[in-house]
Order: structure tokens, then C-alpha cells, then sequence
């Protein structure tokens, strides 16, 4: 299976060790996965088919919870889909309004900070934190499970969170 290793802006405060979008907040995240690859799939159908689970938990805002964000793809010049990562400040009949919070490598649809919406049926994840711990993500889980022991540990030392 192709694996790259590229630098992505945002990985850090997306998983609420920080809310600068400044490029210091950058770390290593994996990008690049094959067209057709089962694993991440489904990882993409579990977070669509329980993304209800989010939106309730985005409304209720529960002690605790916070770092909202949800993933989107969209369509780059290579004609594949970049995906990415959207803070969440509302939700109404469905649509999702918030902005970019990652960097793009690929797509020239959107650019940090931009503010987008987002169709509940085009989500490809979603994540938020309860206390110090991931809930959903499901797509960072597809690639923490691929990582070493020891890049595992570096990861979730980086990202501020348990899984």
C-alpha cells in the first residue's frame, strides 16, 4: 500500500493542542491513500452513517466537549478529492457552516480560514473531544493504525488526546 509521509498544517490544532492557524502549529500526518482501499472506506462510511451522533453532541455542547470539526472533500486539479478538515461553528437544517482549518496541498477550492458549508451527506469524518479524549475521527484512526509503536506514541504525545 502507497504511504507518504507529507507535512500538513493543522494537524495540531485539530486535535485541540492549539487554535493558531499559524504554519508553527504544523506537524507530520499522513496524506495519500490509495483510490481504492477498504480500510479507509469504511472509515469514511462509519463516520457518515453515525454522524447524527455528531450533530447531537455538536448541539448539546456537554461540559467537557469542545474542538468540533468535521471533513470534506474536495475536488483538486489531479481530478482525485483533497480532504478537509472544517471547524464547526453551526449547524442548520443540515448544513454545516464553519472554516477551513487545514492547509491544502492539492486543492484550489478552498484555502485556510476560508469559510465554507458543508451538506451533512458530504461528510468524510468528523471528530470533537470529550475531556482529553477522541470521539469519532475515524479517518485519523485508519492512519494511527497504521503507525509504528513508537510513532503511534509520538503521534498521540503531539495530538494531545487519547484515543
Amino acid at each position: 500500500m502507497k504511504r507518504a509521509l507529507l507535512v500538513v498544517a493543522g494537524i495540531a490544532m485539530l486535535m485541540g493542542t492549539g487554535c493558531s492557524r499559524s504554519s508553527e502549529n504544523e506537524t507530520e500526518t499522513f496524506k495519500d491513500v490509495q483510490v481504492q482501499d477498504d480500510a479507509m472506506s469504511a472509515a469514511i462510511a462509519k463516520a457518515k452513517a453515525s454522524s447524527s451522533k455528531f450533530l447531537r453532541a455538536f448541539h448539546a455542547q456537554q461540559p467537557g466537549t469542545k474542538d468540533f470539526y468535521v471533513k470534506k472533500p474536495y475536488p483538486t486539479p489531479a481530478k482525485t478529492h483533497e480532504h478537509m478538515w472544517v471547524e464547526v461553528a453551526a449547524e442548520k437544517n443540515g448544513v454545516i457552516s464553519g472554516v477551513i482549518a487545514n492547509v491544502a496541498e492539492e486543492t484550489r477550492e478552498v484555502k485556510l480560514g476560508d469559510a465554507v458549508t458543508v451538506n451533512v451527506g458530504e461528510i468524510s469524518d468528523w471528530r470533537y473531544l470529550n475531556g482529553n479524549k477522541l470521539v469519532g475521527g475515524y479517518t485519523i484512526r485508519y492512519f494511527v493504525d497504521k503507525m509504528s509503536p513508537q510513532e503511534k506514541t509520538e503521534f498521540l504525545k503531539k495530538a494531545g488526546f487519547e484515543m
